[in-house]
């Protein structure tokens, strides 16, 4: 039987019985839903950020409501940290899909808006003005391998938590050797240098280059941190539009290089570690959180911007 496809999703674990009585009263009430149940078997999923439709087992959903509980049965007996790493990202996927698309009635919206979802954040850095690179969040082996031609990809998990790696790499290491993945991913096309990331305090800018060999910087403690002296062309205005939009007073958003030059959004970090790019800046990024959070300027952050013409 064809299901409406605007009708409400039903998203969370197989084996979880909070859906099955939910899915249940649906059928008694005669209203069609539309059951997205991870277990044994996979849903295949695929959607871009940035202007693309939700797509299940290869059909095109525009569900006008969505019910979404965290898979906490399918991990329950077995201590396989994939089987918690896959409930993490259909829940990032699944809630980064309904914060990109704010018309979807859903539980908990402004609980789910106070988390930094990566799929919803590309959204809104395109929303802003900020460039993110070509994106699927999918665990469809065929719509990965077919994203953006012949060029190179990467994935890395929808969820966080682990490197970017090569999108070949990332296939060979999947749990599943054939069909959809056990959990869906982030596939980019792969960039290239500079790396820079800039940090967010407050309404402050401060912007890094990374020279690093590797696809992943932090996959070696070997990363060069050189401090900018101004925050490259274009970004500061929108990052710190995205930043209000998302209500963070500290961040740190990481940008790469494209082909033509230009550098494109990857991410915001809402915790983002410091210590090395404090020190690469003179402690000017521990100045900056003292005054914020004393709501003054410190002398010393004072003369150093002075310094700088800021």
């Amino acid at each position: 039987m064809t299901v409406d496809p605007s009708a409400p999703l039903i998203v969370g674990g197989a084996s979880d019985p909070n859906l099955g009585v939910l899915i249940e009263a649906f059928r008694r009430a005669g209203v069609p839903a539309q059951p997205v149940l991870v277990g044994a078997e996979v849903p295949a999923l695929a959607w871009e950020p940035v202007g693309g439709p939700l797509v299940i087992d290869g059909r095109s959903r525009t569900p006008r409501a969505m019910f979404l509980r965290h898979d906490v049965f399918g991990s329950l007996g077995d201590r396989d940290p994939r089987n918690a790493a896959s409930a993490m990202a259909w829940t990032a996927a699944l809630v980064g899909w309904a914060m990109a698309n704010p018309g979807v009635r859903t539980p908990n919206r402004r609980m789910w808006a106070s988390a930094n979802h990566k799929p919803a954040a590309l959204a809104l850095a395109d929303q802003v003005g900020l460039r993110p690179p070509a994106t699927l969040v999918t665990n469809d082996r065929a719509a990965a391998e077919a994203f953006l031609g012949s060029c190179d990809k990467i994935a890395k998990p929808v969820a966080g938590g682990d490197l970017a790696r090569p999108l070949c790499e990332a296939m060979a290491m999947a749990s599943r050797s054939a069909g959809p993945f056990a959990a869906p991913a982030i596939i980019q096309e792969r960039l290239v240098p500079p790396e820079v990331r800039v940090y967010v305090i407050g309404e402050q800018t401060f912007a890094f280059e990374v020279k690093s060999r590797h696809l992943d910087y932090r996959a070696a403690n070997d990363a060069e941190v050189i401090a900018l002296d101004a925050v490259p062309d274009g970004i500061a205005g929108p990052l710190l539009r995205l930043a209000r939009t998302m209500e963070l007073d500290f961040c740190a958003a990481d940008f790469k290089g494209a082909p033509d030059g230009s550098l494109r959004f990857l991410e915001v970090n809402t915790s983002p570690m410091f210590a090395r790019f404090d020190q690469a800046s003179g402690g000017q990024l521990c100045d900056a959180l003292v005054a914020w959070l004393c709501e003054a300027r410190p002398a010393r952050l004072a003369s150093l911007e002075a310094a700088r013409g800021r």
